[in-house]
């Protein structure tokens, strides 16, 4: 149903959701985006700049799609942590992962997320 995983590392120019506020790193950073391998691009008729909408039953979040072969076939990297206010439609990558906690160790489960990409066309860009 969901056949790709998706992992959120922070950006380069970020820590975590810090400095964010920063218009210098911001505008290094340019906007949110989605790495997706070639292959799994062309499967979903996603090019280069598209914007895309990454879901799955948790929510989902809109992202300019970065065509690369840097992103593993199967995996998608949503570089992280826009403000919500600053994302085309005021969601991040923590609409995509679990607020829950492994039963042995009581650790987080964000790592453990699969998601469906699909390219959000201009008619419902204008909605």
């Amino acid at each position: 149903r969901y056949p790709l995983a998706m992992i959120s590392p922070p950006a380069r120019n970020f820590l975590n959701s810090s400095f964010v506020n920063v218009d210098s790193l911001r505008a290094t950073e340019g906007e949110p985006h989605l790495d997706i391998h070639p292959a799994d691009a062309a499967a979903r008729g996603i090019v280069h700049g598209d914007v895309v909408r990454a879901y799955n039953d948790r929510g989902s979040m809109q992202a300019r799609a970065r065509v690369t072969d840097r992103a593993r076939q199967g995996l998608v990297v949503g570089l992280s942590i826009w403000w919500k206010k600053l994302a085309p439609d005021g969601k991040n990558a923590n609409e995509l992962t679990s607020q829950q906690l492994t039963d042995l160790g009581r650790a987080p489960v964000f790592y453990d997320c699969l998601v469906e990409v699909e390219a959000v066309r201009a008619e419902a860009l204008a909605s």
